[in-house]
């Protein structure tokens, strides 16, 4: 993560993420960690250079073709379906992403 982030600054490659996923580790840290800490932790993401993206009209029809295919969450399918539609690499802990196969490419990291 610290070497995406870094070419990221230095304007090498774009970081994105969903709107929905945004809210998707709201709700996880809340329940893990409290509100507090969820929304201390937000404030301090959003100082990153990650871009925040709406949910369009075809990311939700490719997320949904996804969850037709694939039976992952649908919130993880509009993560998906984003990195489809910017051609980019998925990054990701969360092992429901297995179940897409080789068909995306997905960079691993390890849970915190």
């Amino acid at each position: 993560m610290e070497r995406l982030l870094q070419a990221a600054l230095q304007r090498q490659s774009s970081l994105l993420i969903s709107v929905l996923n945004w809210g998707e580790v709201f709700y996880l840290l809340g329940q893990r960690r409290g509100e507090k800490t969820a929304r201390r932790t937000l404030a301090s993401l959003s100082r990153l250079p990650l871009r925040i993206v709406p949910v369009d009209f075809s990311q939700a029809l490719k997320a949904s073709e996804i969850k037709a295919v694939h039976k992952i969450p649908y919130v993880d399918c509009v993560a998906a379906a984003l990195a489809v539609l910017h051609q980019a690499t998925l990054v990701t802990s969360d092992r429901d992403f297995e179940k897409l196969g080789r068909q995306f490419p997905v960079l691993w990291i390890a849970r915190p």
